[in-house]
C-alpha cells in the first residue's frame, strides 16, 4: 500500500461512514442514522445537517493522518511515526501523508479526477445580510461569473462538490463550466478569484482550486 492509498482509505471510510449515518434504505442501518430519522427532519434540514457531520468527519480524519505524519498533534503529543502494513513494507515514515490529505479532503480528489468540467473551485456564497440570495440554490446552478482580471461576464454552470444544495454564507467546492471558452482560452490559471452575480447582485466570490480543461491554462 502507498501513502496516497493509506490516506484514500481514510477517505472512503468517512464516505461510509457518513453514507451509512443518513441512509434509510439499508437493511442494517446504524444506531446513527435511527437518532438522525428521530429527529424527523426535512430535506433541507437533513442536508444542513449532513453538511456539518460531514465537515466534523473531515476535520477528524484530517487531523489524524496530519498526526500520523508529524504535522499535527494527537492529543499533547507530536511526533512523526513510521507506518508499516502487515507484510513490514513502510507506507509512511512522516512528511507523505498531509499532501495527500489535503488533497482527499479538503480539494475532493476521489470525486474530481475523473471530472470533465473547466475547473474546480472553492465558492463563498454571501450571506443575505451580506447582499446575498435569500434562498438556497441547488447543484445544477447557473449564474454569471466575472474572473478578477476583467470584466467580461460569462454564465457558469455549478455542479457542487458532496452536497446537491449550497445555502447563503456556505463554503463549497463546484465542479464549474463556463459558457465563453473560446474567450478564456490560455488565460486562466489556479488561485485566480472571481465574481457571482444574479443581474447585477454579487451574490458570492470563489477562487480556482484546479483548471481541467487545458485549453483555459494561462501559458
Amino acid at each position: 500500500m502507498t501513502s496516497e492509498e493509506f490516506v484514500k482509505n481514510f477517505y472512503l471510510e468517512k464516505q461510509n461512514i457518513l453514507k451509512s449515518s443518513f441512509d434509510n434504505q439499508t437493511e442494517y442501518r446504524s444506531l446513527v442514522s435511527n437518532k438522525i430519522e428521530e429527529l424527523n427532519l426535512n430535506e433541507i434540514e437533513t442536508e444542513k445537517f449532513k453538511k456539518i457531520i460531514s465537515y466534523l468527519l473531515d476535520d477528524t480524519f484530517y487531523t489524524i493522518l496530519l498526526g500520523l505524519d508529524g504535522s499535527a498533534s494527537i492529543g499533547d503529543s507530536q511526533k512523526s511515526l513510521k507506518i508499516y502494513d502487515k507484510e513490514d513494507n513502510l507506507i509512511s515514515e512522516g512528511g507523505d501523508l498531509e499532501g495527500y490529505a489535503y488533497e482527499y479532503f479538503h480539494e475532493n480528489k476521489l470525486e474530481t479526477e475523473n471530472s470533465k468540467c473547466d475547473f474546480i473551485a472553492k465558492i463563498h456564497l454571501k450571506k443575505e445580510n451580506e447582499g446575498g440570495r435569500k434562498n438556497y440554490v441547488k447543484s445544477d446552478y447557473r449564474c454569471q461569473l466575472v474572473f478578477n482580471f476583467d470584466d467580461y461576464k460569462t454564465s457558469a454552470l455549478q455542479i457542487y462538490i458532496g452536497t446537491n444544495y449550497a445555502f447563503p454564507g456556505d463554503i463549497v467546492n463546484a465542479e464549474i463550466d463556463i459558457l465563453s471558452q473560446a474567450y478564456f482560452h490560455a488565460k486562466l490559471k489556479a488561485g485566480m478569484g472571481f465574481k457571482l452575480y444574479e443581474n447585477l447582485q454579487i451574490i458570492g466570490t470563489g477562487k480556482i482550486m484546479k483548471i481541467v480543461n487545458e485549453k483555459l491554462i494561462k501559458v
